[in-house]
């Protein structure tokens, strides 16, 4: 892993968990229930989508995200309500990010990529928690 996949990767992380941690929220990178977290695979492409666009989870337990940017620009993966603080992962062009966040309740929410233009470009996807 590249130093500034790992750099990238390091500070995604820790911006949610900082936040979440602020919110009073539980953003978990391990310990008890990160083992049984929920494993999501998003990516993001150049053509401002995500694929898929719609994803489900579980209330109540970790999600563990992983964006996996498959174009040459920067995109990200916000997901600012629903999770007890703001969770977003950045990953430069051909880059992945991972962080884990925990949704208590059930809803539908939405994530965007908070890239400048690209949620209004169609960026923009659905997280349904159960």
């Amino acid at each position: 892993m590249s130093w500034h996949r790992r750099f990238l990767a390091v500070a995604a992380l820790a911006a949610g968990l900082t936040l979440a941690a602020c919110a009073g929220g539980s953003a978990t990178t391990g310990g008890p229930g990160a083992a049984d977290a929920q494993r999501l695979t998003v990516l993001a492409s150049d053509a401002f989508r995500f694929e898929p666009s719609s994803i489900t989870a579980r209330a109540g337990q970790p999600v563990e995200l992983t964006l996996q940017n498959d174009g040459q620009i920067s995109h990200d993966f916000t997901l600012t309500e629903g999770a007890t603080g703001p969770v977003k992962a950045v990953a430069a062009g051909r880059q992945t990010a991972t962080g884990t966040f925990t949704v208590e309740g059930p809803g539908t929410y939405r994530f965007v990529c908070s890239q400048p233009g690209h949620a209004e470009a169609g960026q923009v996807g659905v997280l349904t928690v159960e």
